[in-house]
């Protein structure tokens, strides 16, 4: 197998691998832009029968109650009787089967009920100082450090969290100032977290070393986020075919991104502009620290057990009605299982935010109807309606936001179709109509 050693490049990284009450220390090695573990110790950890066939280049890994076989450059895993396809391969590295560190968690604790947690090994940066300060209407929350320190913010009107990638010592507490009420200060071993609760505040926006709270008033529409979903290692639903729905929700995303811009003159923003990952939570949070004032999310709709299944849907946020519409939320909502922060069962329950008591629910429905109005007029796919459902990416979003199922990839002619240019730009061209007539009524309405 010595081709390996073609993708195999020198570089080092160390994961804590965490189950139950014990851990231990694995480094990685990198492979086609990928960090891949060896499966051997993992199994051991977590208490997993591991056997590897030299012959036929394949692992199992079982439980009592489950079996996964795993085949060496192939992007399919059996999985007791079923089949996966997985989106980037197990390797063999020096007689040793090797599995993307990402996947590791999501993908195969999940199945042989295992709760497996992985966190990279890092030299902690040093948070030197956090302090507030007034500056015109708005309140700063500002960090202080000689090497900069990664951090994720989420954000509602009323509360705000900030989690620092770094140690902060400094013992002195902070007082409370201008739109903070209040705050709480938590030092780790290896992060930092923030706990603020605001007043008067809807929006925030987040800079290199500062969180800025303001109380927005609009006008008029200044900022779009279009959240082309999934992406990375989700590949999101897959054609039968091989197209990734992530690929086509990314090329409707930039189309329509340009005929925003270009024709409204809109400044537009996506979440993701290439092939990554990002969290279901993250991509509410970028909308809500960037202050848009509309929220898309572009996917495209799947039904394995009807492959007839055909059309074009709007959702917004609300209770599901149907079973059908439970479905797709359960669906676009699996991409929790890829999220190292949150993880889905068989009980969630999808609390609605204050979105469901505000304005932002009729607004929504209104863009909803708004663009699924045009899809029927200007597409020649069924037009299937506006449904409503617990999505978790809509989930916080403090702005009209709704999310589009463009057509079935899980229908062959409507596959094909989303892998042409032409199709993607009606799409693309559709729902731009429709954003334009919300936003004239919209701008009237905000302005009355």
């Amino acid at each position: 197998m010595s081709f390996l050693f073609i993708f195999i490049f020198s570089y080092v990284q160390k994961y804590e691998v965490i189950f139950e009450n014990k851990s231990s220390v694995i480094q990685s090695e990198m492979i086609e832009g990928q960090d891949y573990l060896p499966l051997k110790p993992i199994a051991e950890l977590c208490e997993i029968n591991y056997i590897f066939d030299k012959v036929h280049l394949r692992c199992i890994l079982s439980t009592n109650e489950h079996k996964i076989t795993l085949i060496s450059d192939v992007n399919i895993l059996k999985y007791d009787t079923s089949y996966l396809n997985i989106p980037f391969p197990p390797r063999i590295v020096e007689e040793e089967m090797y599995f993307p560190a990402l996947m590791i968690g999501g993908i195969l604790g999940t199945r042989l009920e295992r709760l497996i947690f992985l966190k990279k090994i890092e030299e902690i940066p040093i948070i030197e100082k956090i302090d507030l300060t007034i500056r015109g209407d708005s309140t700063v929350l500002r960090f202080f450090w000689k090497t900069p320190v990664e951090f994720d913010l989420q954000f509602t009107p009323q509360q705000a969290i900030v989690e620092l990638d770094g140690e902060y010592r400094e013992k002195a507490k902070l007082k409370p100032k201008g739109a903070i009420k209040s705050l709480n200060i938590q030092p780790y071993q290896t992060y930092t977290r923030i706990e603020l609760t605001l007043s008067d505040i809807n929006a925030c926006m987040e800079r290199e070393s500062e969180i800025v709270f303001y109380k927005k008033i609009a006008k008029k529409v200044e900022l779009i986020v279009l959240d082309p979903g999934h992406g990375g290692i989700d590949p999101g639903a897959v054609g039968k075919n091989g197209l990734y729905e992530k690929d086509a929700n990314l090329d409707i995303a930039k189309i329509l991104k340009k005929f925003i811009e270009d024709s409204l003159k809109i400044r537009t923003m996506l979440t993701r502009d290439r092939d990554q990952y990002l969290s279901l939570k993250s991509r509410t949070n970028f909308a809500n620290r960037n202050g848009a004032d509309i929220f898309i999310s572009i996917h495209c709709n799947a039904s394995p057990r009807n492959r007839q299944a055909r059309g074009f849907e709007t959702y917004f946020l609300s209770e599901a009605r149907t079973n059908e519409e439970r479905a797709v939320a359960a669906m676009e909502n699996a991409s929790l299982v890829f999220d190292e922060e949150i993880k889905p069962s068989g009980d969630i329950n999808f609390i609605l935010y204050d979105l469901a008591q505000s304005l932002f629910l009729e607004e929504s429905n209104n863009l909803a109807e708004a663009i699924q109005t045009k899809a029927e007029a200007l597409l020649n796919i069924p037009a299937r309606g506006v449904s409503q459902a617990d999505f978790y990416v809509l989930r916080g979003a403090f702005m009209p936001a709704v999310l589009i199922e463009c057509a079935f990839i899980s229908n062959p002619e409507e596959e094909r179709l989303l892998r042409d240019r032409k199709f993607k730009e009606t799409i693309a061209h559709a729902i731009y109509s429709g954003l334009k007539d919300f936003i004239a009524h919209y701008e009237r309405r905000l302005n009355h």
